[in-house]
C-alpha cells in the first residue's frame, strides 16, 4: 500500500505539480504531433495529392478508431482512482481489461480493408486524391491494434502519475518513425519509393517497437510484485464497469471528431488548393496544441486520484492551476498564428512545386481563424478531462452529440449547400468552439462531478 500512498500524496495541485506530471505527457503528445507534422512535410515534397490525402485519410481513420481510443484510454481513470484509493493490487487487473478492449478495437478496425473504398467515395474528393486516401486509410487500419495496445499499457504508468516512462516510449517511437517514413516514402537505403503508403507503413513499424517497450516494462519484477500484472487477468465485473464508463467517453470522442471530420471534408470539397491548405493549417494546429493535450491528461490523472482519495479541494485546485497554464499558452500561440502565419507555414513550402503557391497563400488566413478558437479549445480540453477523471462521461457524450451535430456538422453542411464561402464556414467553426467551451464550463461549475466515482464505493 505504501507505493500508491506515496505517489498520491506527492500531488498538491500546484502549478509545479501540474508541470511535473504534464511535461512528460506534453513531450509524449508532441512526439505524436511531430510524427504527423514531419509525415505531412515529407509528403508535401513528394506530391501535392499525397499531402491532401494524408490529412483526410488519417483524420478519417483516427475518427473511427476514437470510439476505442476513448474506451481503452479510460483505463487511466480507473488506474488513477485505484492509486488514490490505496489499492495498487487492482491496477494490473485494470490494464489487462484495457488490453482486451484494445484487441477488440484492433479487430474491428482491420475490417476497414473491406469498406474503405465505398466510404471515401462518399466524400466526393478528386479521384487522384481519393485513391491515395484509401491506400493510407487501409494501411493505418491494419496497425490500429498496436496503437490501441500502446494506449492501454501506457495507462499503467500515466494513471499513477509516472509519466516519464510514457515520454520515453513516445520519444523513442518518434525517433524511429522519422527515418522509417523517410526511407519508405522516398525509397532510401534499399527500400522502394512508396509515397503515402510508405508514410503509413513507417508509422506502424515505429508503433510496433513502442509497444514492445511497454510490454517489457509491464512485466518487470517490480510491476509483478506491486501491481499483480501477472496474477490476475480477467474480472468480468471490472470489465463491464470499464465499458460502462469508458464507452460514453469513446462515443463522445468519436462524435466530436466525426463532426470535425465532416467539417474538414466540406472545406476540402471547395478545391484541391483549399484541401492542401486545410491539411497544413490543422497539421500546424495539432502540433501547437499538444501541450494542452498533456495538461488535460494531467488534470484527468490528478482529479481521478483526488476522487479516489475523496479529496475534492485537491481536484479543484489542480483544475485552477491547469486553467491558468492553458490560457497563458494558448494565448501565446494565438498571437503567433495571427500575426506571423508566414513563419508558421515556411516548412511546408516546396519551391520546386509551381502548383503549391495558391495552397500556401490560402493557409495564412486559415491560421488566423485557428488563432480565434485556440483559447476556447484549450478550455474545452481541460474541462472535459476534469469531468472525465471524475467519471462524468455520460454528460460529455450527450452534450457532444447535440452540439457537434446540431450546431456544427449539419449547419455547416447546409451553409455549404447554400453556397456560402469557405471563410464563412471557418468563422462559424470559431463560434461553435466558443459555445462548447461555455457548456463544459457551466457543467464544471455545477459540481455534479464531485459526487462521482468509477471504482468500488467501499474502497
Amino acid at each position: 500500500m505504501k507505493i500508491a500512498k506515496n505517489e498520491y500524496m506527492s500531488s498538491t495541485g500546484s502549478f509545479l505539480d501540474i508541470l511535473r506530471i504534464a511535461f512528460p505527457l506534453i513531450c509524449a503528445a508532441s512526439s505524436q504531433a511531430v510524427n504527423l507534422y514531419v509525415d505531412r512535410a515529407m509528403l508535401s515534397h513528394y506530391s501535392h495529392e499525397a499531402l491532401g490525402a494524408s490529412f483526410a485519410g488519417g483524420l478519417t481513420n483516427f475518427t473511427i478508431v476514437c470510439v476505442f481510443v476513448g474506451l481503452v484510454g479510460y483505463t487511466g481513470t480507473f488506474v488513477a482512482q485505484y492509486a488514490g484509493a490505496n489499492q495498487p493490487k487492482r491496477i494490473g487487473l485494470c490494464v489487462w481489461q484495457g488490453l482486451y478492449l484494445a484487441l477488440l478495437g484492433g479487430a474491428f478496425m482491420a475490417t476497414g480493408l473491406l469498406w474503405a473504398k465505398p466510404l471515401f467515395e462518399l466524400f466526393g474528393h478528386e479521384k487522384s486524391v481519393m485513391v491515395q486516401e484509401i491506400i493510407y486509410f487501409k494501411i493505418l487500419c491494419i496497425g490500429c491494434v498496436f496503437y490501441l495496445m500502446q494506449i492501454a499499457l501506457s495507462c499503467f504508468w500515466s494513471g499513477r502519475g509516472k509519466t516519464l516512462i510514457v515520454m520515453g516510449v513516445s520519444l523513442g517511437t518518434m525517433v524511429l518513425n522519422i527515418p522509417f517514413n523517410y526511407m519508405m516514402i522516398f525509397g532510401k537505403w534499399g527500400f522502394p519509393a512508396m509515397g503515402i503508403a510508405g508514410a503509413a507503413w513507417g508509422s506502424i513499424l515505429a508503433s510496433f517497437f513502442g509497444l514492445l517497450f511497454y510490454i517489457v516494462g509491464f512485466f518487470t519484477p517490480s510491476a509483478r510484485r506491486h501491481f499483480n500484472t501477472t496474477r490476475s487477468f480477467f474480472d468480468w465485473e471490472l470489465f463491464k464497469r470499464m465499458i460502462r464508463f469508458g464507452l460514453p467517453a469513446g462515443i463522445q470522442l468519436f462524435l466530436d471528431l466525426a463532426s470535425f471530420n465532416l467539417f474538414a471534408i466540406i472545406l476540402c470539397r471547395y478545391s484541391k488548393d483549399i484541401q492542401g491548405a486545410v491539411s497544413i493549417a490543422f497539421g500546424v494546429n495539432s502540433l501547437s496544441f499538444t501541450p494542452i493535450t498533456g495538461i488535460g491528461q494531467t488534470v484527468a490523472i490528478m482529479v481521478g486520484q483526488a476522487i479516489g482519495a475523496r479529496n475534492i479541494p485537491l481536484a479543484e485546485k489542480a483544475v485552477k492551476s491547469a486553467m491558468f497554464l492553458t490560457i497563458l499558452y494558448t494565448g501565446a500561440m494565438a498571437i503567433l498564428f495571427f500575426f506571423f502565419p508566414s513563419f508558421v507555414v515556411a516548412p511546408f513550402v516546396n519551391p520546386s512545386d509551381p502548383n503549391q503557391a495558391e495552397t500556401i497563400r490560402l493557409t495564412a488566413p486559415m491560421l488566423k481563424f485557428v488563432a480565434g478558437f485556440l483559447v476556447f479549445d484549450g478550455i474545452c480540453v481541460l474541462l472535459f478531462n476534469a469531468l472525465r477523471g471524475a467519471g462524468d462521461t455520460k454528460f460529455a457524450m450527450w452534450a457532444t452529440t447535440i452540439m457537434s451535430w446540431g450546431i456544427l456538422g449539419i449547419p455547416c453542411l447546409i451553409l455549404y449547400k447554400l453556397g456560402f464561402s469557405v471563410w464563412v464556414l471557418w468563422g462559424y467553426f470559431v463560434f461553435y468552439v466558443m459555445i462548447v467551451a461555455t457548456v463544459f464550463f457551466a457543467r464544471y461549475l455545477s459540481k455534479k462531478w464531485t459526487k462521482m466515482r468509477v471504482i468500488e464505493d467501499d474502497l
